[in-house]
């Protein structure tokens, strides 16, 4: 069983996709708001399988709604206005309901939604990186599902072969499908520095550089140690002072 949401201003859409969703028992409508602010609460506290949002709604629309969520679920965007479809396949990312559509455009949505979960993560790292030059989220796994978590939250990262594991603040790990270079272009650089080949630390989570014998560690506030190799030594002497 699949849960759901609905997300619309107009009552006639909410009740026209009940309708339609009454034919698919594998899919549970467990909550509906008719606008951006109400739809963030209600999707960050009954974390949905599948939404179905509106675009152009008061408050925040359809795009502000997804970059403000815990946990992205899979989304169908709805809208009147075919610029804003345009702007949600600017990265070919997700199927969209364009109004007034009927039961066959449907259909031919739940069908599809089988193949959608891995394309929305391309749309919502695009909509952080558009908010501001360094988002204050990133988009982080784990297990199957895809977290949007702060970025003050994240004490350090570390490479992962093709991937990276980031580290939170309250002892989760948890992995980014970007390397850990690519990730460090997506961060802040003034809080971001690399200690070593492996390492990314997260400045303000650091408390002290500390020689052991003749290696260096840097140590955090929530008591990690980690290594600094000798040739980022110099330029961590730096950015300590």
């Amino acid at each position: 069983m699949k849960s759901v949401i609905i997300i619309d201003d107009e009552e006639d859409a909410r009740v026209l996709l009940l309708e339609y969703l009454a034919a698919y028992p594998d899919y549970e409508v467990i909550g509906q708001a008719e606008n951006g602010l109400a739809a963030v609460s209600l999707i960050n506290a009954l974390r949905p399988d599948l939404i179905f949002l509106d675009i152009q709604m008061p408050g925040l629309n359809g795009f502000e709604v997804l970059v403000r969520l815990e946990e992205l679920p899979q989304v169908v965007f709805s809208t009147a206005f075919d610029q804003y479809a345009l702007k949600a396949f600017e990265v070919h990312a997700l199927d969209y309901l364009l109004k007034p559509y009927g039961k066959k455009r449907f259909e031919n949505t739940m069908l599809r939604l089988q193949v959608m979960t891995e394309k929305l993560l391309p749309l919502a790292e695009k909509l952080l990186a558009q908010a501001e030059k360094f988002p204050n989220k990133v988009i982080l796994q784990k297990g199957n599902r895809s977290l949007l978590i702060e970025v003050a939250t994240i004490t350090h990262i570390e490479a992962f072969g093709d991937y990276s594991k980031v580290y939170l603040a309250h002892g989760d790990k948890l992995l980014s499908t970007n390397g850990i270079s690519a990730l460090q272009k997506k961060l802040n650089p003034k809080n971001f520095k690399r200690i070593h080949r492996s390492y990314l630390v997260n400045l303000p989570w650091v408390t002290e550089l500390r020689k052991v014998d003749r290696y260096y560690y840097l140590l955090l506030r929530n008591e990690q140690q980690l290594k600094v190799s000798e040739s980022y030594l110099p330029e961590v002497r730096k950015f300590l002072l």
